[in-house]
């Protein structure tokens, strides 16, 4: 289905897109093909191919069968971290077996170790999803953990895709959930995308908001049959999903994938918050940040007016921002301190503010209220509310008002915070 946007010319946004994903097979019995491919696109490689335990228990036979002579690397431990110890596993299997070409077998950990290496020892790679639980299997950034502290690095994206159907239906409905929570959140990233464009006249693609957005629509449309496990539909959220990174590599920026419901997400990530389950997969934690993003974005919106009627300055302090960060590691100090100067709530143009607020309450009224996002999560017995990850109505204000500077992105809960248009201690409900 990406054939004809692997390369985008004269594009209404006057960029030309061009993938540097090329290949996707996405459909039943994937892994046949993967010996065409490799043929195709790889002739003469030595291929490694990555799994964890897990996920060389779903795949291998498979693989096995496709690809009888393949080596494999079964990454290890009771948690597997994209640590030190994981990146410099895979690397020295690479040199020491004197392969040539990786297969990153599995989801986001599996993935982001994989990419990174690739990009470092400057080989392909191919992602072959286990799940569809993540958005991030074209992503040319890995989130990795890093002297203890998580960060996000350039890395390779994948040189093709090779997503078998019947694996990936077969996977845990907790990790399908995880998918639809993730492909949720483009309701407030490509808001809070067209919101900035129209405050700051950042860029922006209507072309890649679209195609965004159509994915999330189809998703939400065959939401029973996902939960069900029909092949057909989990193919949906699979092809979902890959676009989602599609769009990132085709503006070369993340606002069409994430925005401040990623960032309720990557500061439980971040920070070692008592009593949170860490073990909480990605996407669920984001749909729970979309469905309280849903549940105020037409409040935050309406109270952007406040700026340029009472004529109020912006209020941004990294002091501040330094003193809520402060029982964390330094690590974390010092990243949110480099991240966040400077503030990014400085691009906005009070004028086009003022010219466009009616449009900006227009494109938040167009955001699924938070009660369709609660009854889509449900049907795939995903999480929305954050009781369900321990954490407790005093932890989720203090994640509010602070959350948004994990990312330096111009967002409405940043303009909120930057400028207190929000009393986070009395006006969040629970």
């Amino acid at each position: 289905m990406f054939e004809e946007i692997l390369d985008v010319k004269g594009c209404a946004c006057g960029h030309n897109h061009t993938l540097k994903t090329r290949d996707y097979i996405v459909e039943r019995n994937a892994m046949e093909k993967l010996p065409a491919l490799l043929e195709k696109s790889f002739a003469g490689a030595k291929p490694l191919a990555v799994f964890d335990q897990n996920t060389y228990d779903a795949a291998y036979p498979k693989l096995k069968k496709a690809l009888p002579d393949i080596d494999t690397l079964i990454l290890t431990g009771e948690k597997i971290v994209p640590n030190e110890f994981q990146l410099d596993t895979v690397t020295q299997a690479l040199k020491t077996g004197g392969f040539d070409l990786l297969l990153a077998v599995g989801a986001g950990v599996i993935t982001d170790v994989t990419r990174y290496v690739a990009l470092k020892q400057d080989v392909p790679f191919i992602s072959v999803p286990t799940a569809a639980s993540v958005d991030g299997f074209v992503s040319d950034n890995a989130a990795l953990t890093l002297n203890g502290a998580k960060v996000t690095l350039p890395a390779k994206a994948p040189d093709a895709v090779v997503a078998d159907l019947e694996i990936i239906a077969a996977a845990p409905l907790k990790m399908t959930a995880s998918g639809v929570g993730d492909m949720l959140s483009k309701y407030i990233s490509v808001a809070d995308w067209k919101i900035g464009h129209l405050i700051t006249n950042e860029y922006y693609c209507p072309f890649v908001a679209d195609l965004t957005l159509k994915a999330v629509n189809i998703i939400v449309d065959n939401i029973e049959a996902i939960r069900k496990g029909d092949i057909e539909s989990i193919g949906t959220l699979m092809e979902g999903l890959l676009l989602s990174g599609i769009t990132i590599q085709m503006v070369g920026i993340t606002r069409p994938a994430s925005s401040f419901e990623h960032h309720f997400s990557h500061y439980l990530e971040v920070t070692p918050i008592e009593g949170i389950d860490h073990d909480a997969l990605h996407g669920e934690k984001v749909g729970i940040g979309t469905v309280n993003a849903a549940k105020y974005y037409p409040i935050f919106a309406e109270r952007l007016g406040r700026i340029f009627r009472e004529n109020l300055e912006n209020q941004f302090s990294m002091e501040c921002v330094k003193e809520y960060y402060s029982k964390y590691p330094q690590s974390v100090v010092e990243m949110v301190e480099k991240e966040n100067t400077p503030t990014i709530t400085g691009n906005l143009n009070v004028g086009l503010l003022r010219q466009n607020f009616d449009k900006v309450r227009q494109v938040a009224s167009e955001v699924p209220s938070s009660e369709k996002i609660v009854s889509t999560l449900r049907t795939v017995n995903g999480y929305t509310d954050y009781h369900q990850i321990g954490m407790t109505d005093e932890q989720f204000k203090e994640t509010m008002k602070i959350c948004c500077y994990i990312r330096n992105r111009f967002t409405l809960l940043r303009l909120m915070c930057d400028y207190r248009l929000f009393d986070f201690d009395k006006e969040l409900t629970f």
